[in-house]
């Protein structure tokens, strides 16, 4: 195939024996980025229309601050429970400490108190206790083979399943099953796996449980939308593919020549 370059990703910088050399740059998107330019979602567009862009960024703002505020009470309380093994104490930390980054990232107080309330649904769920054993939070994430990179919320291990991987999501309302957002999801997951074994494959980890774990604004349920056995294959196989069309799409195409 004819690669195009693209002249403006060129850059210069020193090189062997300080001479200057050419670097061309290539676009690495993250796991999201390729499921929202490759996936259609015609309830979200539909949404926006609805309501305007105007208010769609607006709304859009407040739930990400939500997010932010949530993750931010978790993963302190996740890292602490880590190192204590003190679930009191855990929890009288990331009530302090959260709240102080939080601050500090210019979250609005009112985003602060939803995100709070939104991590005791989380504490005093059946799915707190599952990551005592836990490996990492917030780790970054790329993958040399298929030229992404992404964002993961934790990894842990787990007495049944081994090595898993967990993102926390919010939302107003439970999501649908084989509803588009519940695909993206599983998108999402499969992404992550996939990145997270390539990062470790000379230690030959192996992640054979995935979940999106959902906090809801508007209930007390927890819900979990999890990935094993032949469904986690599937949703790695096929986010391959979506890899290989994003590249594709955006004149990357001499990357795919190893996707499968």
């Amino acid at each position: 195939m004819d690669f195009k370059p693209d002249l403006s990703r060129i850059s210069w910088a020193k090189g062997s024996f300080d001479l200057p050399s050419a670097f061309y740059k290539l676009q690495i998107p993250s796991v999201t980025t390729i499921i929202g330019d490759i996936i259609p979602d015609p309830d979200l567009e539909k949404w926006k229309q609805e309501v305007g862009e105007e208010d769609a960024k607006k709304i859009s703002e407040a739930a990400s601050n939500r997010g932010t505020s949530m993750h931010t009470f978790i993963e302190e309380f996740m890292k602490h429970l880590s190192k204590t093994k003190d679930a009191s104490d855990s929890l009288k930390h990331t009530q302090i400490e959260s709240q102080k980054k939080l601050k500090e990232q210019n979250i609005p107080q009112d985003k602060i108190d939803i995100g709070r309330d939104m991590f005791y649904k989380f504490y005093y769920s059946d799915y707190a206790s599952n990551f005592d054993q836990l490996l990492a939070t917030e780790l970054i994430l790329h993958s040399k083979k298929y030229y992404y990179r992404g964002k993961l919320d934790v990894i842990y291990n787990e007495s049944l399943y081994g090595t898993v991987i967990s993102d926390f999501k919010t939302s107003s309302s439970a999501i649908k099953k084989d509803s588009i957002k519940e695909k993206k999801y599983k998108y999402q997951l499969g992404g992550y796996c996939i990145a997270v074994e390539d990062m470790f494959e000379e230690k030959n980890l192996k992640i054979n449980k995935a979940s999106i774990i959902c906090i809801q604004t508007k209930s007390d349920l927890v819900q979990a939308i999890e990935l094993l056995g032949d469904e986690l294959e599937y949703y790695k196989t096929e986010f391959k593919t979506l890899v290989k069309n994003w590249h594709i799409k955006n004149g990357q195409e001499f990357l795919t020549n190893k996707i499968i």
